[in-house]
């Protein structure tokens, strides 16, 4: 029975020898590297098919060969430099195997000696892993590098690279050239020595780390021997893929020579313009005596409306007052031709009531029409968008100084304002302004030149008529800033058409038209859940007409909705009341908006509450919405507002805190 159980277990030592052979040998074969094995005279006895494969090479080329014969000679003289047989394993050697065809291929070499029991040498294995591609690319990243080397050093801008301590790492030849220092000079050299203290100040003051990168910077840097240069500074900050900044590359561009020159040209545009000085000296005092008692007249008017008034005075205060206002302007605008000329007029972009403005102006200039007898009448297309984007202060300009001569020059009949929409497109809205009298008319040789500075025809008609012969150029140049286009029809003796395109900016789903009949379900907002039907919200928001749009678009879903005027009063008003959501301009007097909501933020430390703020700002350029997240607000809409994107953003906003 003894003998039957040790023949049991000797049988199932042989199975298992059996097994762990094939196992062996299913994984020498299928093995991705290249497997030799030698013997102890360091002849190749054993292989796998990926060796074959590796090498182009059969049994004939492998077996009882020399393992030496698979290396160049100065590669294995190597590898027995290596003592291998002392060391019995050593790995991941970088080397090169010769193939059957004799071509060299780049491999990682792995060697393990094997002994028997009395530790002789009996033998070895060899792993071979082909590692072309990777030294094809290490090669390329070595010649990349190289080119990049050649590219900065051969840069007509000087290039330092600093380490996240705002050390110098590198640099280019061009660097060493300009702040006259060597490599013993620059190495590890703080960034900031390269400036006087007041400029690093200036360039820390900029925030440069946080915002990533600032380009044409004009600083001063200081050189080896303690001259002071003038440099175009740019600075990109270099951040690892978790947003650490890691060093910055900063490219300076000596402008010494480019600022003398610039102030040389400063210098003679300023002796040029002091050639002008009297007429400009001239205009500006005529200008201040003017304003002066027009001041004190339009604030007893503001003063006046204060007090109780009927609706027929209050509406006559307002036409004075709205003619005041024009009357400043064109004071205000005699020296507009001469800016406009040296490019110094800026058109702004304000969100206005065209219609409005027509109207006003006319109703301005009727108290001298009907002096004379004659009436201003105007028409005003109803499909002209309520809210357009463009300059009040320029448009009304115009329309004062076009309206006004024809009134000056007309004795009897009626002066015609026309507006009416010319192109309307999804963010452009052209608008045709037309003023037609039957006046004096405007004779064909004096024609042509009418829009020009002090002619003939401005000296005629100044002489008859009063004025300064300047108020048509302005209006050219001002129309032509505007995106616009002026020209004149006339007939001496039978009157003038002026006629002149502005196109105003417009943005379809946010500007309406005109009044429109429309269904309840066109005007609704979407669908809420009861909890967000009565919320309340705190607008701030400078600008009224914004303000009323946006108070507009949140009262249609019922939501009651607060607005004040500045992040002051935004603080003023928590004090006493609570919101649902907050939403905050930014470009506020006494406190701007992000500047606001910090407060609001390190009150709520002490609190362990949190409302929501929406930054709804006309700031959206690439890295606006990051930034407003990153000072504190919860979310971000752009204007020109679209009213579904504020909904959602306000919905999501609320829903997330009731959740929480």
């Amino acid at each position: 029975m003894k003998k039957f159980k040790g023949f049991k277990i000797e049988e199932q030592l042989e199975q298992d020898l059996i097994e762990s052979k094939q196992l062996f040998k299913i994984v020498f074969e299928n093995s991705p590297s290249a497997i030799t094995v030698t013997d102890s005279k360091e002849r190749i006895v054993a292989w796998n098919s990926m060796a074959e494969k590796m090498l182009g090479m059969s049994r004939d080329d492998l077996f009882n060969k020399p393992v030496s014969i698979l290396y160049p000679p100065k590669e294995w003289k190597r590898f027995r430099s290596l003592n291998i047989r002392h060391h019995g394993m050593l790995s991941n050697i970088d080397t090169k195997v010769i193939c059957k065809d004799g071509t060299l291929l780049d491999v990682s070499a792995s060697i393990s000696v094997l002994k028997d029991s009395r530790g002789k040498v009996v033998g070895s294995i060899g792993i071979l892993n082909d590692i072309t591609r990777e030294k094809l690319a290490e090669h390329q990243l070595r010649e990349s590098e190289n080119k990049l080397r050649i590219i900065l050093d051969n840069s007509a801008a000087a290039i330092t690279v600093t380490d996240e301590k705002e050390r110098i790492v590198s640099w280019n030849k061009f660097a060493e050239q300009l702040f006259g220092m060597d490599v013993k000079e620059l190495l590890l050299r703080p960034v900031n020595t390269l400036y006087p203290p007041e400029e690093w100040k200036a360039i820390r003051s900029l925030n440069i780390r946080q915002s990533g990168f600032k380009h044409h910077l004009e600083t001063r840097a200081i050189r080896k021997d303690g001259s002071i240069i003038d440099v175009d500074l740019s600075v990109n900050i270099l951040k690892d893929e978790q947003g650490n900044i890691v060093g910055s590359v900063g490219m300076l561009q000596d402008i010494t020579e480019q600022k003398r020159a610039k102030e040389l040209i400063v210098q003679a545009k300023l002796a040029a313009e002091e050639a002008n000085t009297a007429k400009s000296i001239f205009l500006a005092k005529m200008s201040h005596e003017v304003r002066t008692p027009m001041n004190a007249i339009i604030g007893m008017i503001d003063l006046t409306l204060d007090t109780p008034l009927n609706e027929e005075q209050q509406d006559n205060l307002k036409v004075a007052k709205d003619a005041a206002d024009n009357l400043l302007s064109l004071i205000n605008d005699i020296l507009d031709l001469s800016r406009a000329q040296a490019g110094k007029v800026v058109i702004e972009d304000l969100e206005i009531n065209v219609p409005d403005i027509v109207k006003n102006v006319c109703k301005g200039l009727m108290v001298l029409a009907r002096n004379k007898g004659i009436d201003v009448v105007w028409t005003i297309d109803p499909a002209i968008p309520r809210i357009l984007v463009g300059d009040p202060v320029r448009l009304r300009q115009v329309l004062v100084n076009l309206i006004n001569n024809a009134v000056k020059f007309t004795h009897k009949g009626k002066v015609q304002v026309n507006v009416k929409v010319k192109a309307l497109g999804e963010k452009d809205c052209e608008l045709a302004f037309e003023v037609i009298d039957n006046g004096i008319g405007i004779s064909p040789k004096n024609l042509p030149h009418i829009f020009d500075v002090f002619t003939d025809a401005h000296n005629a008609t100044a002489r008859r008529y009063g004025g300064t012969g300047l108020g048509l150029a302005i209006c050219k140049k001002i129309v032509e800033m505007m995106r616009g286009h002026i020209e004149v029809d006339s007939k001496e003796g039978e009157g003038s058409a002026f006629r002149f395109d502005i196109i105003f900016g417009y943005k379809p789903d946010v500007f309406a038209g005109a009044p429109v009949e429309q269904k309840p379900s066109q005007e609704a907002g979407p669908a809420l859940p009861p909890e967000l039907v009565n919320l309340r919200i705190l607008l701030a928001e400078d600008n009224m007409v914004n303000q009323r749009i946006a108070t507009k678009i949140l009262e249609k879903l019922g939501w009651k909705v607060t607005a004040v005027a500045n992040g002051q009063e935004v603080l003023n008003v928590l004090n006493n009341q609570t919101f649902d959501v907050i939403l905050m301009d930014d470009n506020m007097p006494v406190l701007g908006g992000l500047e606001t909501v910090q407060v609001i933020r390190r009150e709520e430390k002490q609190t362990g509450l949190h409302v929501p703020v929406i930054a709804m700002t006309a700031n959206a350029m690439a890295g606006d919405r990051e930034r407003y997240l990153a000072g504190g607000m919860d979310g971000y809409v752009s204007k020109p507002i679209d009213r579904q994107l504020l909904y959602q953003e306000i919905v999501s906003l609320v829903t997330q805190r009731l959740k929480s």
